[in-house]
């Protein structure tokens, strides 16, 4: 048995597609930019001027960041009138040993320097920059990161006794 082919819609309601087309044109003439407007009709061209709006956040006064709760640069801190701690390491660093010669060398907490070196210097609370000034035969003077006036670190003197 075959089935019979029915008639296209507008075929079959020729009245109800003339109003609904009617209809559908005025609704699209009636929204923005639908209309003739005469030369403003170029939409093929990109604006002239593109604004992007500017995002604005309000960083003062109490609050939590929302993106980083346990950060603590929000909070406003005094620091007038304090100057930073000077810590004295000068108890920290141990001189060693001295090597003499034409270019005499000093050891300091594990580290060999010559006179004018600069190197980092493990100690108990971090790292700490120090430059020798001067080898002398018994002592260094050295100069550390951050401090006004050059320390003397002197040789300890140990007397090693000997099986005879």
């Amino acid at each position: 048995m075959r089935l019979k082919r029915s008639a296209p819609f507008s075929r079959r309601y020729p009245a109800l597609c003339a109003k609904v087309s009617g209809l559908a044109g005025s609704l699209l003439l009636c929204l923005p930019g639908g209309g003739v407007h005469g030369a403003e009709t170029n939409t093929n061209r990109a604006p002239t001027q593109v604004v992007f709006p500017q995002s604005v956040f309000a960083t003062e006064g109490a609050g939590k960041d929302p993106f980083f709760p346990n950060s603590s640069r929000r909070i406003k801190r005094d620091d007038s009138g304090k100057q930073p701690v000077m810590r004295d390491f000068s108890n920290l660093l141990k001189l060693t040993g001295i090597a003499g010669g034409v270019r005499p060398i000093a050891t300091i907490n594990n580290l060999t320097f010559a006179a004018g070196e600069e190197q980092e210097v493990k100690v108990e609370g971090g790292r700490v920059k120090i430059r020798v000034l001067e080898i002398r035969e018994k002592s260094v003077v050295i100069a550390i990161e951050k401090q006004p006036q050059p320390i003397e670190l002197k040789l300890r003197d140990v007397n090693l006794k000997f099986n005879e």
